[in-house]
């Protein structure tokens, strides 16, 4: 192989990831500035450039014998059985954990082949990777405490409570108690929501106002009224939407209103905007959510009342994410609240 022209030399030294080309034997030609600086970085015994080296006998050799499927998948780039390889490793110093993905490809200078082979850091990458299963661990871990070590034993509890009260035992104290054991089942039942939701497997077609009208059925509505301004259908998982609805409704019919007495009407329509953004929209006609602090009534625990779990606008939010939908929260019309979620592929 013929020198590099200078320009294309520096071009090469200036990529942040070790370069280096390789003949058709596996011998290293040329490695650029990132590669011998590693190289120099790493104690690396020898040259630190690496030329002249054959690299296929260092995969080989490699970390654990990890190396000979980097060596087999550079050979078969050789051969033109494939046009290019890549091949994730780890490659750990005693200060720190690090990986890297190594990519082949072949090219012809001069009707000469040659290998040119790239390594890039993806530390940041398999971190952030590990760290979201060891997360997703965690949430199965306190999903299973959750219905199974607390939520049975709380059934029991319950059920005892209420045959108390209907034998007429000390009905006042343990209407109390039967309200603390239901709001702790609430919370649960929030709470495992959050922990085993966070993608959609199975979508069905839905309708917008059949879904909407059934949540309705299930909110204590406290005298507040529905409308359903139009409808149309869609692909969702239907169990995760009537979340999405129910906690929608809860949120209007509790935090909607100037007091218990004053009414409210809520509303559920489709969106057809002009940024071709379709989906749909629930709103009221209520005192609706400052603007300041619009943002933080989706993160967990927040809650303006103080029987509030605190968790059911952030189950609306992860909900819409695992559709792969947009939530906003804006105004009504009227100066309430209004959720617009869009980027749902509306039918007729």
């Amino acid at each position: 192989m013929s020198p590099s022209p200078p320009l294309a030399t520096s071009s090469l030294d200036a990529l942040p990831m070790q370069l280096a080309v390789l003949n058709t034997d596996g011998e290293i030609l040329y490695t650029n500035e990132a590669w011998r600086e590693f190289g120099d970085e790493n104690d690396y015994a020898g040259d630190s450039s690496s030329i002249g080296t054959n690299y296929l006998g260092v995969c080989e050799v490699g970390d654990g014998g990890n190396g000979g499927g980097a060596a087999s998948g550079i050979r078969s780039v050789i051969d033109g059985d494939r046009d290019e390889f890549s091949y994730e490793y780890p490659c750990h110093s005693p200060d720190e954990r690090r990986w890297f993905t190594m990519r082949a490809t072949r090219f012809t200078d001069d009707e000469e082949t040659y290998v040119q082979v790239v390594h890039l850091d993806i530390t940041d990458r398999k971190l952030a990777e590990i760290e979201a299963d060891e997360k997703a661990n965690r949430l199965q871990n306190v999903a299973s405490i959750l219905s199974h070590d607390l939520r049975n034993p709380l059934a029991v509890a319950l059920g005892y409570a209420q045959t108390l009260i209907e034998e007429g035992i000390a009905t006042d104290r343990l209407g109390r108690v039967v309200d603390s054991l239901e709001r702790m089942d609430e919370i649960v039942s929030d709470a495992l929501v959050l922990a085993r939701h966070d993608s959609v497997t199975q979508r069905v077609t839905v309708d917008l106002g059949t879904r909407v009208e059934d949540a309705w059925d299930h909110v204590e509505t406290g005298g507040a009224s529905l409308v359903v301004a139009d409808s149309a259908t869609f692909e969702a998982d239907s169990n995760l939407l009537a979340h999405v609805f129910e906690n929608l409704f809860r949120n209007a019919i509790e935090h909607g209103r100037e007091d218990d007495d004053s009414p409210l009407t809520v509303t559920v329509g489709t969106l057809t905007t002009d940024d071709d953004r379709p989906g749909f929209y629930v709103e009221d006609d209520g005192v609706g959510i400052p603007a300041d602090e619009r943002d933080e009534v989706f993160e967990d625990g927040y809650s303006s009342a103080t029987d509030g779990t605190g968790l059911g606008l952030s189950i609306v939010s992860q909900v819409v994410e695992a559709h792969g939908w947009c939530l906003e929260l804006t105004e009504s019309a009227s100066g309430g609240a209004r959720f617009e979620i869009t980027g749902v592929e509306l039918g007729t």
